[in-house]
């Protein structure tokens, strides 16, 4: 190793860092202050009927945060402009009034959630009990809207009965109903992490350090460790790969006439066709589908292709490592850093159709960084697993086709998320695609920072993936050269 070289590239690698950790704390902002949530509500069954001049309907509530800032409520019109007041009025348990104000009911929409923002903010406990009491006024008996209520959630395409109790049921001048009225409350939570992220932050570098300083000493005694690997990739075997990356990437357009144009056009058509089949399902119900869709068509077929093209890394180059001596890790890592060209070259279509569908380009945009960082830990992971199955046994990339297609099913690509059963969302959450992808979008579409635990999330399942992948096939190179 080259220990003049090593220090340079730890310098930088140290420096990026740091700079990585301020641009997520200057783009993160309030989304490491707080956190808007809003609480569930049941599926609409049918509704309660006019509520004309004087008719007060009650239904407790549930505070989801510190702060609630305003409710949701699913009216219905019957199709018609209705004057009129709709008085609100929420009362903890002990009787006490926090909040009394007036809504038009012209302005509720027919068979949609309206908001209903407060004029305050009502600071109170999370999780305390509320009831909330909506009176009509100068509503007319032809000319007044009505309230929609449920007892029962969606899981997929069945519904679910719920068992409510009787002091959760709605009322109707005092009369109780038969379910709970389809409102939402929003409220903000207070998060510590913005405190603390600093202290996170040094205290990983500090463990990083520590980790660096003992490999340090095992590299001045010749003994290989995973930072020899790294500094000797850079110092030693830069150039090979940059030839190894080279020959990967024109092999892939030989005799192509469109040659690179088919990492633009390649995501483009095949949004183009899901777009065309999916949007009249989809469109509705998600903003911006071409760049929903194109996100997770990008981000995906990154994944799906560095994975492949690393997996026959080995059984690909068995006669130059039969002839020539190089760490059998320097071909899994050409083979990504390949894919990783093309992913940077399929990423500008994604900007363009942006640009043409007038989605916003907004700073957090730079977070992104972090996210393909996170990825590409997880595909090298994924890759180094993969290609020591494969060395062993040549049927695993047949399998991986097959897991391939079940995974990106498993993962919403071009289906919304609401549409996943509530008793299986634990399980897709834990799906790293899904994070990866709800990262990718929420800073493309939305214009914002993740919450904390999505970057959590991230980082927690590429380090798992790459430090066992790291492990499988340190433990397993030796024997490559007798399989192959």
């Amino acid at each position: 190793m080259d220990f003049k070289k090593s220090k340079k590239l730890l310098g930088v690698l140290a420096a990026c860092y740091w700079a990585l950790a301020l641009l997520v704390y200057l783009v993160a902002g309030d989304q490491f202050r707080y956190t808007v949530v809003e609480s569930d509500a049941l599926s609409a069954s049918a509704v309660i009927g006019e509520l004309v001049d004087g008719m007060t309907v009650t239904q407790t509530l549930t505070a989801p945060a510190e702060q609630t800032t305003g409710l949701e409520l699913l009216a219905g019109t019957y199709g018609r402009v209705n004057s009129g007041m709709l008085h609100i009025a929420l009362t903890n348990e002990a009787g006490e009034t926090l909040l009394a104000q007036d809504a038009e009911l012209a302005a509720l929409a027919d068979g949609k959630y309206t908001s209903i923002p407060f004029v305050a903010p009502l600071v109170i406990e999370r999780g305390e009990t509320l009831t909330l009491t909506l009176t009509t006024t100068g509503c007319a008996p032809g000319n007044a809207v009505t309230l929609y209520y449920g007892n029962m959630v969606t899981a997929g395409r069945f519904d679910i009965a719920q068992t409510i109790a009787d002091a959760d049921r709605y009322t109707v001048d005092g009369t109780p109903g038969i379910g709970k009225l389809c409102v939402k409350v929003r409220g903000v939570r207070t998060l510590t992490f913005y405190r603390d992220y600093w202290f996170i932050v040094a205290g990983a570098f500090g463990v990083a350090t520590i980790f660096c300083v003992r490999w340090w000493k095992l590299a001045k005694r010749e003994k290989n460790n995973p930072l020899v690997a790294i500094c000797t990739l850079q110092t030693r075997y830069a150039f090979l790969i940059r030839q190894l990356v080279s020959r990967d990437f024109k092999t892939k357009y030989k005799r192509s006439v469109l040659g690179m144009a088919w990492s633009f056009l390649n995501p483009l058509l095949t949004m183009s066709v899901q777009y065309v089949v999916f949007s009249t399902l989809f469109k509705s119900d998600i903003e911006n589908y071409p760049v929903y869709l194109l996100t997770g068509i990008v981000f995906f077929n990154f994944f799906s292709e560095a994975v492949s093209m690393g997996m026959t890394s080995i059984t690909g180059n068995a006669s130059l490592i039969k002839k020539v001596y190089m760490p059998k890790y320097i071909y899994p890592v050409s083979r990504i850093l390949s894919s990783l060209v093309n992913f940077g070259l399929a990423i500008l279509p994604l900007f363009i159709v942006m640009l043409f569908t007038g989605a916003a380009f907004r700073p957090a945009l730079f977070l992104l960084v972090f996210d393909i960082l996170c990825l590409l830990g997880f595909v090298t992971g994924m890759s180094l697993l993969l290609t020591t199955a494969m060395t062993f046994f040549q049927d695993t990339q047949f399998l991986w086709n097959v897991l391939t297609l079940i995974w990106m099913y498993l993962t919403p690509i071009f289906y919304p998320e609401s549409i996943i059963p509530a008793q299986l969302l634990t399980a897709y959450h834990m799906n790293p695609m899904y994070q990866y992808i709800t990262f990718a979008r929420i800073c493309i579409l939305d214009g914002a920072s993740p919450e904390p635990m999505a970057y959590l999330w991230c980082i927690l399942s590429s380090l798992a993936v790459l430090g066992l992948g790291v492990v499988v096939f340190k433990r397993n190179q030796d024997k490559f050269v007798l399989y192959l």
